[in-house]
């Protein structure tokens, strides 16, 4: 394990979860992209998409004391 993919991994580890569910997700994630990318025509199947955005939903805390 290089520094990079260590110190990717503790960034998603720091949520909580564990190494192997932070590389289940990650590679999950981007197979996804790959597949929606391919199965829209954006580019042909085996070329590897270049992910240019990510969307993330804000967070919607719990109300305190309720």
């Amino acid at each position: 394990m290089d520094a990079e993919l260590h110190d990717d991994l503790a960034v998603m580890m720091s949520t909580g979860i564990t190494a192997s569910d932070a590389v289940k997700h990650a590679v999950s994630l981007i197979a996804s992209g790959y597949r929606n990318a391919w199965s829209a025509g954006l580019l042909p199947e085996g070329v590897e998409p270049r992910f240019v955005s990510f969307l993330a939903h804000p967070y919607d805390a719990p109300e305190q004391g309720v």
